[in-house]
């Protein structure tokens, strides 16, 4: 691959130091969801009963989930476009619609 890319100096990028509406609501969201896996977990140990099974539980869990990311992986090696998931189901639909 002797794709060049070109990025600007520096000194050149204007970062902006502060915190929008749109950003201050999507770090709220993200900690409200990310913090979730907390309260699920005591919700599934206690339908469980023991921690054995609550130990089965997440191996399972985390299998299917790398599965997922396993999948979403080679999905991005096979189209290396902006977009994620929205280009994923295009090209898999656009047919259809």
């Amino acid at each position: 691959m002797t794709t060049a890319l070109t990025e600007a100096p520096v000194a050149d990028q204007k970062l902006v130091r502060g915190l929008g509406l749109l950003d201050s609501t999507m770090l709220v969201a993200g900690s409200m969801i990310g913090s979730g896996i907390f309260i699920v977990s005591s919700i599934i140990a206690r339908q469980v009963g023991s921690p054995g099974w609550l130990l089965v539980v997440w191996i399972v869990t985390g299998l299917l989930t790398l599965t997922a990311a396993l999948s979403y992986g080679e999905l991005a090696a096979m189209m290396p476009k902006a977009g994620g998931q929205y280009v994923y189901l295009r090209e898999a639909f656009s047919p259809l619609w």
